[in-house]
């Protein structure tokens, strides 16, 4: 295949689901709608659809789609003359293609001159790989082309969360010039579902601790499967790509990954603190793996946690470390120490013998809290009654913590527990959000939250009809669409 095909390869829109990118899109037509010129960064993890999302918008416009890859400079020109050529209907181009940016960016500021163009550079960080500079020369070319008022969106695109903030922050290249940006975010827990919609709902959230929100791997859940054959197809068979994906991933972003694999692990087994993080990959105190967690967390594979009621301090003593991405959690908890024996064809055993036993303590432990607060987001954002906080979190303080803690203007307006068990929650829970509630400053009226994978007994369920109280369930949180 020549330098130019792998550079202009596009996703057929016609040829995927896609759904739920309804805010992404509108952001970037309204962008396209203006006369004017238009800079927008698009940033999302690996995997999230960012290509996917940028072909669905290009499609029906006057748009040439740039996909970087780490090629010569020569065949990266190569492939974006014969884009241009095609969308532009230049067959000159074609023939004599650009022999430097320069030239390039110079051509399609010029057909940007009495008609609207799109130029979508995806993977942009790759292109700077290959051309020294490349960040400036668009800088200057853009500066020039800002003053002339072309017809030109550019979009420029990425998965390195560093290199793609860099670039407008205030020593990168293009600060101050961006006039938008959007970033990809994985799917939801009730977005995720619409890949397993036949499962029930407390499997749907064993389902979503296993697989998470990523579309890519979200579109391997084969049809009809339960939880236990799709595993056993996917996650845990040696052929398939989601048993290799754990370290793709860490290989695509790190030189030597060794150190991260480490940290990884550790905090999927249930390392939290820095210190205790350092400890079990070797290291002698939290200073020594600091900038790797920093790391983590700009790709969006950790999560830095500390008490809500301190979301706003710079320095805190709390802070913990978690897994971000529900897949990745998975992968190193029970794909990683047995691959093995998957390797062997031995997937189902690993299912029967160490996945199945604990998987509603890993759920309990990892995911039903985070399913939990993303529906109570999304209440927020429909406006439903009785639901309204600024921040929303855990809460801790060495000797008690809160699952669900919601503030606003310094006043604790919501807190809840959220429980995994096969025990119906009963009046005595409630007494206990309560009183831990009650360490903490209190708004008026505030709104309790009990969430339970079994259920209430009936007299908390006569006790909630006053209002004030939440009770959730699998059931409740998958009833809105």
């Amino acid at each position: 295949m020549s330098g130019y095909n792998l550079l202009v390869l596009m996703v057929s829109v016609d040829q995927v689901d896609f759904f739920n990118r309804e805010r992404e899109l509108a952001q970037l037509e309204r962008a396209w709608q203006t006369d004017s010129p238009q800079l927008i960064t698009l940033w999302g993890r690996r995997r999230v659809g960012k290509s996917t999302l940028l072909s669905r918008f290009a499609a029906d416009k006057r748009g040439i789609y740039l996909y970087g890859t780490r090629i010569a400079e020569a065949d990266i020109l190569r492939g974006l003359s014969h884009q241009a050529a095609g969308v532009l209907g230049d067959s000159y181009l074609r023939a004599s293609p650009f022999s430097s940016w320069p030239a390039a960016l110079e051509y399609l500021e010029g057909k940007a001159a009495s008609e609207r163009l799109l130029v979508i550079l995806d993977e942009f960080p790759y292109l700077c790989d290959m051309t020294q500079g490349l960040d400036t020369l668009v800088q200057h070319w853009w500066d020039r082309l800002a003053s002339t008022r072309r017809s030109l969106m550019v979009v420029l695109a990425g998965s390195a969360f560093s290199f793609m903030e860099g670039l407008t922050g205030a020593r990168g290249p293009l600060h101050g010039r961006r006039t938008g940006q959007v970033e990809v975010h994985p799917f939801d827990y009730l977005d995720a579902t619409r890949f397993f919609e036949h499962l029930d709902p407390v499997d749907r959230v064993r389902a979503y601790a296993c697989y998470g929100g990523i579309p890519a791997y979200l579109a391997h859940w084969a049809k009809g499967n339960t939880v236990q054959l799709q595993l056993e197809s996917t996650l845990l068979a040696a052929g398939h790509v989601l048993f290799r994906e754990g370290e793709e991933l860490l290989r695509t972003e790190f030189h030597q990954e060794a150190l991260y694999a480490s940290i990884l692990r550790a905090i999927a087994t249930g390392e939290e603190r820095a210190s205790d993080i350092a400890r079990a990959v070797g290291r002698g105190g939290a200073n020594e793996i600091l900038d790797h967690l920093r790391r983590l967390q700009e790709l969006r594979f950790v999560r830095r946690e500390v008490p809500v009621t301190e979301w706003d301090r710079v320095r805190t003593q709390r802070a913990l470390y978690r897994l971000a991405d529900p897949y990745l959690r998975f992968w190193y908890r029970f794909v990683l120490p047995h691959q093995s024996l998957i390797q062997l064809g031995h997937g189902e055993g690993v299912w029967r013998r160490e996945v199945a036993p604990v998987l509603d303590e890993f759920v309990a432990r990892t995911t039903w809290e985070e399913v939990c607060t993303q529906y109570l987001w999304r209440r927020l954002s429909a406006n439903r009654p009785g639901v309204v906080f600024s921040h929303l979190g855990r809460w801790w303080d060495g000797k008690q913590e809160m699952d669900l803690v919601g503030l606003m203007h310094g006043k604790v307006v919501l807190a809840g527990e959220c429980r995994w068990s096969n025990r119906a929650m009963t009046g005595a829970d409630l007494l206990t959000v309560q009183a831990r509630a009650a360490r903490l400053p209190l708004g008026d009226d505030p709104l309790w939250v009990l969430a339970s994978r079994s259920g209430f007994e009936p007299a908390l369920r006569r006790r909630a009809a006053a209002g004030d109280t939440l009770l959730l369930t699998p059931e409740d949180l998958f009833a809105e669409t």
